[in-house]
């Protein structure tokens, strides 16, 4: 069976449009030992970032949702936990793991990083990640 994993949007984009160990993560999801979870308010937050910060076409969005949607699995995200307070918009990366029982958060992001681990979910870099299951 295999395992669950969310990545935060920061990873994604990186991962999508550059290399590096981002890119290799991606990879690494798959060669089919995980199921990238995402949800409807994470794949808005995507498109909306790659079309204002990074000025992407429709079309090419339109691309990296679909391998998202490919590589992955759709959680209907119910949880509310609110462990990060410095920014609030972290969270949904925390209840996305939680309603999808994934164990791992692959993050850039300082807040869920200083998390460290939320309800047996550890939160981790993605050099960490890479280094483990590559």
């Amino acid at each position: 069976m295999r395992k669950s994993v969310v990545f935060d949007t920061n990873v994604l984009i990186s991962g999508y449009l550059w290399k590096g160990k981002p890119r290799q993560a991606i990879q690494i999801v798959k060669s089919g030992v995980f199921n990238l979870l995402y949800c409807t308010d994470s794949l808005n937050e995507l498109v909306r970032i790659l079309a204002s910060k990074f000025g992407l076409t429709s079309g090419e969005i339109y691309r990296v949702v679909l391998d998202i949607q490919g590589s992955g699995k759709r959680v209907e995200v119910t949880s509310r936990e609110t462990p990060i307070k410095e920014d609030s918009s972290d969270n949904l990366f925390v209840n996305l793991a939680m309603d999808g029982h994934a164990r791992i958060i692959v993050s850039g992001d300082s807040h869920l990083l200083n998390l460290k681990e939320h309800k047996k979910i550890e939160i981790i870099t993605v050099a960490d990640f890479v280094k483990r299951y590559s």
